[in-house]
């Protein structure tokens, strides 16, 4: 179990991408996370949406039709959840699948780190098979932006009545840069209709969730 988990984890951390540390105070003008990532969560909808997108990078038929069922509905989410992950955690999930960060730059832990936490939800996609892992990886975005005010790597999921939830990585830079980076969450087991059980299905380590609301 353990080296099959080990194995699960470093195939997603190779499908995340990442960046340093940085924290401050916002715009008020400027866009919250959850705005961003409401930004992000559009974008993916559109490309799942589009049929010439998929067509030009999905060639397996059976992938495509994943892409199909992920439909629309993307206009007000249900609920968003914030998930994070406290750094005694992710150090105790690097040695369970093999990474010795005592023996690493202070840069090198923080990317890996952060890494580690986007390879949650890609993981939750893994356990459904690869050609799930395949359909999510295809429709992913990324943007960068200045928020002064992001105090630590987090993930906002999405979730929405009738259509995939989203999971949004806000992970911090250099100079208060955030990158968001998205993705679609189809593993058919993966249950988010509460912060309980969002949090009892990464039973492999400690995930602490809260519910957030949109800023008025």
């Amino acid at each position: 179990m353990r080296k099959k988990l080990a194995a699960l984890v470093l195939a997603a951390l190779c499908l995340t991408a990442a960046a340093g540390a940085a924290a401050g105070e916002r715009d008020a003008e400027a866009p919250s996370l959850y705005d961003r990532g409401l930004e992000v969560v559009q974008v993916l909808s559109e490309m799942a949406g589009s049929e010439e997108y998929v067509d030009a990078f999905a060639s397996d038929s059976d992938i495509k039709s994943i892409l199909q069922d992920i439909g629309g509905g993307y206009s007000a989410p249900k609920a968003v959840y914030a998930l994070s992950v406290a750094d005694a955690e992710m150090e105790q999930l690097a040695v369970l699948i093999g990474l010795e960060l005592d023996d690493v730059s202070d840069e090198l832990k923080a990317f890996l780190m952060q890494r580690m936490l986007g390879s949650l939800t890609t993981r939750a996609n893994s356990l459904d098979g690869a050609q799930t892992l395949a359909a999510a990886s295809i429709c992913t975005y990324a943007k960068t932006f200045v928020d002064e005010s992001a105090e630590g790597d987090v993930i906002y999921l999405y979730t929405y009545d009738g259509a995939a939830p989203v999971a949004v990585t806000f992970t911090l830079g250099e100079d208060h840069t955030v990158t968001a980076s998205g993705v679609f969450v189809l593993c058919d087991d993966f249950a988010c209709g509460s912060a309980e059980e969002i949090a009892d299905f990464f039973d492999y380590i400690t995930v602490d969730v809260a519910e957030v609301q949109p800023e008025e």
